[in-house]
């Protein structure tokens, strides 16, 4: 049995989203510290790390959002740590706002790397529990996506020199706004009292994003419903090598009190060419 880890929190007003709620890269961002927290039990401290050559690369992720936080809240972070037999790791972690409900879930890989080798950290729990089984499937042929140029900053990158989960993440929000600015209309939005909420997803990483490169966002819809949809994103290189691909879940809600609604007709009128 895995032990828990637990750390607190505080999220901040730098960390609300244009929806008025932190944000999810906030989500990840402590989630991501809390993991170096617990490296840090197991002897492998970030300066330790650093001097030695160490890299920290984020892997792929499932993430479903539970309870909205906003704020001045007060979120402890439960993290379980498991290894593969490949010494790379699983992290499944737990958000938890201040009256003890479950704000967000989240399961991620990473691994630990020095001189193009993962490393084995001793006394990590062996794998007990069954990973989540991804559901996203490659971009069907001739599908009809939005395709935006896009650049990633050197900005983004991290202490080892790398992009973190949250700055991948980013990306694709990007993407997600650029599909909507131009296939539906940001004043959509206002129009219709209707939004969307980002419920969760999956994001695969197939190969590291490097930072300073241009890559291209590739978006499409894989399926509507009445009050939810689902939408895909690809990253590709220059050569169009397959970078990262994300599927997340989208709920319509009303704008002035935040709860759930059907999708607006002009909405759907709008995406019906880029859906699967």
């Amino acid at each position: 049995m895995s032990q828990i880890f637990r750390k607190t929190l505080t999220t901040q007003h730098f960390d609300l989203d244009w929806n008025r709620h932190v944000t999810s890269r906030t989500y990840e961002k402590f989630a991501y510290d809390a993991r170096c927290e617990v490296l840090k039990i197991f002897g492998y401290p970030i300066e330790l790390m650093l001097n030695t050559n160490i890299s920290y690369i984020p892997g792929s992720t499932y993430v479903r959002f539970l309870n909205q936080q906003f704020v001045n809240s007060e979120v402890t972070v439960e993290t379980q740590i498991f290894e593969f037999e490949n010494s790379s790791l699983l992290w499944k972690q737990s958000i938890l706002g201040s009256d003890g409900k479950k704000a967000c879930e989240m399961e991620t890989t990473s691994s630990l790397v020095q001189n193009g080798k993962n490393i084995q950290i001793h006394n990590l729990p062996n794998l007990s529990t069954t990973p989540y089984l991804f559901t996203i499937h490659p971009k069907p042929t001739n599908q009809n996506t939005v395709t935006h140029d896009y650049y990633i900053p050197y900005s983004d990158m991290n202490c080892f020199w790398n992009l973190p989960s949250d700055s991948i993440w980013k990306i694709f929000e990007e993407g997600r706004f650029l599909f909507f600015k131009e296939i539906v209309d940001l004043n959509l939005i206002k129009e219709t009292d209707s939004t969307t909420f980002f419920m969760g997803g999956e994001i695969l990483i197939h190969k590291q994003p490097e930072p300073g490169t241009p890559v291209k966002i590739l978006s499409w819809i894989e399926r509507f419903e009445k009050i939810r949809f689902y939408f895909r994103q690809d990253i590709i290189d220059s050569n169009g090598n397959l970078l990262a691909s994300m599927k997340d879940e989208q709920l319509f809600v009303s704008l002035s009190n935040s709860r759930p609604k059907r999708a607006p007709s002009a909405f759907f009128y709008k995406i019906e060419r880029f859906i699967e």
